[in-house]
């Protein structure tokens, strides 16, 4: 037999996942088109998701879809988490993660096959040949996109609760982010002020331009994003001679759920960026790392925590 070769090591995984779970699993049966059914919408991809009942067996994949469903949704009804969560879900370190709930450490068809969802809910830069994989075997999967403003937050909320029969809740909660909302809006107090994101693990230093969930954050603390200066977009590395031109008033540094701050340790001890007005006047806010990059209802309380923490920075020096 002639060796048959796939071109990428995407396609190569993917082959395999669907040659195993065709030997190795049963293929749930798929929701009849006919009759009644809990749930049936086109999802943000564009695929139609069929729900035949209210799904019990929930798996989110990533920090801010858990976000999002542990807000909505009672823990019994969430079958497994993705191991993110520990350091990027806001709501896993304000409430603390369950006892003997299973997690999984990657998107892939096993690891959520072996969960036994009922309904999965990822976003559209996830694998897509996990999520093929899924679909095929009979799981619904709603893959949400990535969203550009805080309404598009809000609308993914309503969306989810009526796709978890939480609408309710939903309502609840999207009532209480336009109020948040238009209280950040209105606040105009910190328009003048040029905030750049800092980001340094040992490899360079990276920051925010326009279209990132951190841009999004700092616009609405109603600050100006340096990093998008120059019409750079998403995250991009820069060098210390565009930071020192840029000289931001405030500089955003990411926490870390281990208490060390790298990003933080390695800009004081930059002597090229001791000069920068930012480092001078001691106006550096560390954000912790479940707000600093959310996506979810969390992107609020991020952007209220900066807002808070800029306004009890010291004095700029003269």
């Amino acid at each position: 037999m002639a060796e048959i070769y796939y071109g990428s090591r995407s396609m190569r995984a993917l082959m395999t996942t669907l040659l195993l779970l065709s030997s190795a699993c049963t293929r749930l049966e798929e929701p009849s088109r006919g009759g009644e059914a809990f749930y049936r919408e086109s999802g943000p991809d564009g695929t139609e998701l069929i729900l035949r009942e209210r799904p019990v067996r929930i798996v989110p994949t990533s920090s801010s879809t858990a976000d999002i469903v542990l807000a909505l949704v009672d823990i019994e009804r969430i079958a497994g988490l993705p191991e993110t969560v520990h350091s990027y879900s806001h709501e896993i370190a304000v409430n603390g993660l369950p006892e003997g709930l299973p997690s999984f450490t990657h998107y892939t068809g096993e690891s959520l096959l072996a969960l036994s969802p009922d309904l999965v809910i990822g976003h559209i830069y996830q694998e897509l040949g996990t999520t093929m994989v899924l679909r095929q075997s009979g799981i619904p999967v709603y893959s949400m996109q990535y969203p550009k403003s805080a309404e598009d937050v809000i609308a993914d909320i309503e969306s989810l609760s009526i796709l978890l029969g939480e609408r309710a809740r939903g309502e609840e909660l999207a009532r209480d982010l336009r109020a948040r909302l238009e209280s950040l809006r209105k606040d105009k107090t910190r328009s003048h002020l040029r905030t750049l994101t800092y980001t340094n693990l040992g490899s360079g230093v990276w920051t925010a331009g326009a279209g990132s969930s951190v841009d999004l954050l700092i616009k609405l603390a109603g600050m100006q994003n340096a990093g998008a200066e120059g019409d750079r977009e998403m995250d991009y590395q820069i060098d210390t001679e565009r930071l020192v031109v840029l000289d931001p008033d405030i500089i955003l540094v990411a926490g870390s759920v281990s208490g060390l701050t790298p990003s933080l340790k390695f800009l004081k001890e930059d002597q090229m960026l001791l000069g920068l007005k930012a480092v001078q006047n001691e106006h550096i806010v560390v954000l912790p790392s479940t707000l600093f990059s959310s996506n979810s209802q969390h992107l609020l309380t991020a952007a209220e925590a900066l807002s808070d923490a800029v306004d009890a920075l010291p004095r700029a020096k003269k």
